[in-house]
């Protein structure tokens, strides 16, 4: 794929933000929004993303949970005004397993029952008005045997059942995502692209060798969805402009066997954002709409993309179409101390490899941006053992300059 200058990229250089038009409205109470970024008309919004670890329905319809305690206090030292959550169960999708509390979602419970209350002495609640919760590919039976071990297992609870879903879970909704927001979030204008199928990609990587570990044959190949979770757009109303959460959690480049079928399908997640923003005509939506964004929005990428700079397991796509790709801005990337005690001060992760992202369309300037990962040396309080208990990831943030 080569992706052209655009307009978008005109924009940035001469610095005239383009404004989409939608639906605006009045931020919700909590966070810092409204802070001065420095000359003329500018305000910042802080966008935020931050893998969980499979933070499930028990957790968070109840109080006091260790895990899901951690998880707001570090959210609560950030304060982040859009919040992407990967790996926070689905509970609706869930219920279709097993019997679980649907009177609200997994996101909002967690907001109210941890993210509202004070998790520390010099901590104030944070709330947030306004969420969505994707449907997500994990757990949903494909119908066929995926993984090639003579039985399509039909029955939820288990590895073996995973194997053969749309996307790995051992249940419907395990690992979902789901996104919080102080500010609006249009919903009539949210597009997801659960459904779309990885052939449907030009030149798409599917891997279909007969002799391979993982391979799609010819009816599997016209069924399989590329997203492992769920692609979506969701745009939110800051002041009078609409800036565009592009939510992705590609699958991990592993467990595959030597032909890579995860790397590859990994490398083509992570192709269908760069193809959005590029409006690539193919791209189509769960309501059958095609073509990606406009070439004068605004966006933000957020999510644990599973591909650090450089891997050859998912064949260096963070590189191709986040790092590289003129339309992404985000430059430099966020770091921490706690990532360079662990290898590389941008690191995301307890191994050291960055793979959790916020990458701004370029008009949308970075005035900050920061890896939540102290050291013993730089920590406030409790930090520290939140940061290390709540996940094996990192809370990556960016304060975006938002023009009036």
């Amino acid at each position: 794929m080569t992706i052209d200058a655009t307009r978008r990229r005109v924009l940035a250089t001469v610095g005239t933000a383009a404004t989409v038009a939608g639906l605006s409205g009045t931020a919700a109470a909590g966070g810092t929004k409204g802070k001065p970024a420095g000359e003329g008309n500018e305000e910042t919004a802080r966008f935020a993303t931050f893998n969980i670890r499979d933070l499930t329905t028990e957790q968070v319809h109840s109080t006091g949970d260790e895990q899901a305690t951690a998880a707001a206090r570090v959210i609560q030292e950030t304060r982040p005004h859009v919040l992407v959550l990967n790996e926070i169960v689905d509970n609706f999708q869930e219920n279709s397993y097993r019997s679980v509390p649907t009177d609200r979602s997994n996101a909002r419970a967690f907001a109210e029952n941890y993210l509202n209350d004070p998790q520390g002495p010099d901590l104030e609640g944070i709330e947030y008005d306004h969420a969505f919760v994707p449907r997500s590919n994990t757990g949903i039976h494909s119908g066929y045997d995926l993984d090639n071990n003579g039985d399509a297992d039909v029955t939820p609870g288990d590895r073996a059942y995973g194997n053969d879903a749309f996307g790995y879970g051992e249940y419907p909704g395990q690992y979902a995502l789901a996104i919080l927001s102080q500010e609006p979030i249009d919903g009539r204008s949210i597009r997801t692209f659960r459904t779309f199928r990885w052939a449907d990609m030009p030149e798409s990587l599917v891997v279909r060798d007969p002799d391979a570990e993982r391979r799609l044959n010819d009816a599997e190949a016209r069924a399989f969805r590329l997203s492992s979770k769920t692609h979506a757009d969701v745009p939110i109303e800051v002041d009078d402009r609409t800036v565009h959460a592009l939510l992705a959690h590609p699958t991990p480049p592993v467990f595959d066997g030597p032909a890579n079928f995860n790397g590859k399908r990994t490398h083509d997640e992570i192709r269908l954002l760069a193809d959005y923003v590029a409006d690539e005509g193919y791209v189509y939506d769960d309501s059958g709409y095609y073509g990606g964004l406009n070439e004068e929005a605004s966006y933000v990428l957020m999510g644990d993309m599973n591909a650090a700079p450089g891997d050859e397991e998912s064949l260096e796509a963070a590189n191709e179409y986040l790092l590289d790709n003129e339309d992404f801005g985000g430059q430099p990337l966020p770091t921490s101390p706690g990532g360079a005690e662990a290898g590389a001060e941008t690191a995301t992760i307890e191994d050291g490899l960055m793979l959790d992202y916020v990458l701004p369309s370029p008009d949308l300037d970075v005035e900050e941006s920061e890896v939540v990962w102290p050291v013993p040396e730089t920590a406030s309080g409790g930090l520290l053992d939140a940061v290390e208990t709540a996940s094996d990831h990192r809370l990556v943030w960016a304060d975006l300059a938002i023009e009036e």
